[in-house]
């Protein structure tokens, strides 16, 4: 025990500096070899926690499927594709562990088998083939790297491009994004896989495993443009999406385009760190809204959701906790490779455009998380929803959660050795003090207008008009009143009227055969000049 022990302390503090190479073959282009390291096994480490989870949600979610054996083998065959990437450091390895990950999502996505999946899968395989050929290509040319004749420079030069696309086709960044948001045809199980840890990431790993050329000037610039757009377009469409399922696939690509920026600015272990945060919370969040789409009958339309509150309070908090990390708030694990991110980027002399434009993408992460949370727990449209309980989904998504948490925000906090939060503390206190003041100014307007408003509304107006006007008693008592008003008054006025009349002697009779003679005459004499005007 001790031994281990000992092992275990040496490993954790070498650990960062190691690299341990696994060569099994080596024969000219064929050669399989493999390099343990720190940020390939982090990676794997929370790959493996990952796939575990969904595997567990897959017998909750799928039960009662028919090719679930079918399903567990091809996940089993593309989440060991992506295990083999992530460590293979020889041009064979990284073709082969490509080239699975893109039949092996094609099936899955497939795995319904109707034409949405299908439509899917066709667009998922067919992008995924133009980054296989822009691989393929890649590796060709490098053999000209070994010449050193201008022409043979320039064409290393462009060759990097062909890298580049190829990381935009898996990674979905513009112009290649069209299939993330169409595979969320497949089962949710396999969206929390494909989404967060697998699928999406390989085209960064990939080019985290070539750093040292992403260190070129124009590489960065490139990197740095696609990931702001691709940030930018995917917000934007997340908050007009109406299918809660692409909504979360929209902030995948969001995230994907954070990471493509971040290493545009030269940080590929940041960048790293955040993608790996990034696998951990997504995970979760695609488990939790299975969830919710598991208890209203496969409703997926974000229109159409009701009676979510009396869902479990667990899963409620633990979505809220989720969407907090997907946000970046204090404390969470996206809260501190993103305010690093943001400080590095603005450290830099970008034009006030692209400055805008990321400013305005990481704001409207808040507005898609806010719109699915509303959409979710907030909306009550009439549909039939159905309770659903099950300790499987609770606490496997509490373990990801709490990894989301506490080990992430463990891990930035010590790997990257910048306490940013507590140098910028001259800037952040304000900001969280201005962050409260406009949040209790405006829960104080909701509550003296809106709650105000409601109230007068429902309470006072409809108790004191509609009830009252409904109730016939009321109705026969309110006539009943204004009947004697109204003969009180015609008594009063008669008797008025009867006194000042016989104040002058006269018959109350003889003065209504004159008032009857007056109006005779009136109708006379106005008959008499219509026939006139008639005749002229």
């Amino acid at each position: 025990m001790s031994l281990s022990f000992v092992i275990l302390i040496i490993s954790m503090l070498y650990m960062p500096f190691m690299k341990l190479g696994l060569y099994m073959l080596e024969w000219d282009f064929l050669s399989i070899k493999f390099n343990l390291y720190f940020n390939s096994m982090l990676f794997s480490v929370i790959l493996g926690l990952v796939t575990l989870s969904v595997l567990l949600y897959s017998t909750y979610y799928l039960h009662g499927e028919v090719n679930f054996n079918y399903y567990y083998f091809v996940l089993l065959i593309f989440v060991g594709s992506m295990f083999m990437l992530n460590y293979s450091s020889s041009v064979f390895t990284m073709l082969i562990s490509w080239d699975l990950l893109g039949i092996s999502s094609f099936f899955l996505v497939l795995f319904y088998n109707n034409w949405d999946s299908n439509s899917g899968a066709m667009n998922t395989a067919l992008t995924n083939r133009i980054g296989d050929f822009f691989i393929f290509t890649f590796f060709s040319g490098v053999i000209f790297y070994g010449y050193y004749f201008y022409s043979f420079e320039m064409l290393c030069s462009v060759i990097i491009l062909l890298l580049l696309l190829t990381s935009f086709t898996k990674s979905a960044q513009f112009p290649f994004s069209s299939w993330l948001p169409k595979a969320m045809s497949a089962p949710t199980p396999v969206s929390s896989l494909v989404h967060s840890s697998t699928l999406v990431t390989a085209g960064l790993i990939l080019l985290m495993n070539f750093s040292k050329l992403m260190l070129n000037g124009s590489v960065m610039l490139v990197l740095l443009l696609i990931g702001l757009f691709t940030m930018f377009f995917s917000s934007v469409a997340a908050l007009v999406e109406e299918d809660m399922k692409k909504v979360v696939a929209l902030s995948t690509l969001s995230q994907m385009g954070f990471s493509m920026t971040t290493l545009g600015l030269g940080m590929s272990f940041i960048s790293f760190v955040h993608l790996v945060s990034h696998a951990l919370f997504k995970s979760c969040l695609f488990m939790q809204i299975g969830y919710i789409i598991h208890c209203s009958y496969g409703q997926q339309d974000g229109r159409g959701y009701s009676n979510n509150g009396n869902l479990p309070m667990f899963m409620q908090l633990q979505l809220l906790v989720t969407l907090f990390c997907l946000c970046g708030l204090v404390f969470s694990s996206g809260m501190v490779s993103k305010d690093m991110i943001l400080e590095m980027f603005f450290m830099n002399s970008y034009l006030m455009f692209l400055s805008f434009m990321f400013f305005i993408s990481i704001f409207l992460t808040f507005g898609y998380s806010y719109r699915l949370w509303k959409g979710f727990f907030l909306s009550f449209s009439k549909i039939v929803s159905f309770f659903s309980s099950t300790i499987i989904m609770n606490y496997l998504s509490l373990m990801l959660v709490l990894f989301s948490i506490f080990f992430m925000w463990w891990l930035s906090y010590n790997m990257m050795v910048v306490p940013a939060m507590f140098l910028y503390i001259d800037f952040l206190v304000p900001l969280l003090y201005l962050l409260l003041i406009v949040l209790l100014s405006y829960y104080g307007f909701k509550l003296l207008f809106k709650e105000l408003v409601y109230k007068f509304l429902v309470d006072y107006l409809a108790k004191n008009s509609i009830y009252k006007t409904k109730n016939l008693k009321f109705m026969d008592n309110n006539l009943n009143k204004f009947g004697l008003m109204s003969f009180n008054f015609l008594g009063s006025t008669s008797m008025f009227f009867t006194g000042y009349m016989s104040s002058f002697k006269y018959n109350n009779l003889v003065i209504l055969v004159f008032l009857l003679f007056i109006f005779l005459w009136d109708f006379n004499l106005s008959l008499k000049y219509m026939i006139c005007i008639h005749k002229i």
